[in-house]
């Protein structure tokens, strides 16, 4: 009779255990999505005029990255503060092993601005664009900037990211 009892007791314990898992809320954000792991870039397009409407991106803007830039890897550290840290090759040897970023998300966590001072989001921007996640460890960035010596035509890249 007592193995039956204590049966019943672990029994009960479980299913308490259980309830109490199913009913705590989980956070979906995705501020806690680009939290959960460090971040490389393992693919980068570029589009070299978004004024050519019959231009498809590169996708091999990616091969001419330096391979000192290949290693680098983008961790959230909280919701408000990135950095992005060496990987094992340096292309600066007396670069400091990571530098600390600020970033927001807005227009329903759908847009990012990475920026170079944490304390102020008006200057130095590092990429303004739109973010997508296409998995679980996958999230890529499409911005737009000018070209370089000639700023009346703007190039559009896009990077993605996977968990590092």
């Amino acid at each position: 009779m007592k193995k039956v009892i204590f049966a019943l007791a672990i029994c009960a314990s479980i299913v308490s255990c259980q309830k109490e898992e199913d009913t705590k809320p989980i956070d979906v954000s995705k501020t806690v999505y680009l939290m959960d792991k460090s971040w490389v870039v393992k693919a980068w397009s570029i589009r070299p005029d978004v004024s050519d409407t019959l231009s498809a991106p590169d996708s091999t803007y990616f091969n001419s990255i330096n391979g000192c830039e290949k290693d680098n890897y983008l961790v959230f550290n909280s919701s408000s503060r990135a950095s992005i840290h060496e990987g094992s090759s340096k292309c600066d040897q007396q670069a400091p092993d990571s530098v600390m970023y600020g970033y927001t998300l807005s227009n329903n966590d759908s847009h990012i601005l990475i920026f170079t001072n944490p304390d102020e989001v008006d200057h130095g921007t590092y990429i303004d664009g739109e973010i997508k996640y296409a998995s679980i460890d996958t999230f890529s960035i499409k911005y737009r900037l000018p070209k370089p010596g000639d700023s009346s035509i703007t190039q559009e890249f896009i990077k993605t990211y996977v968990k590092h």
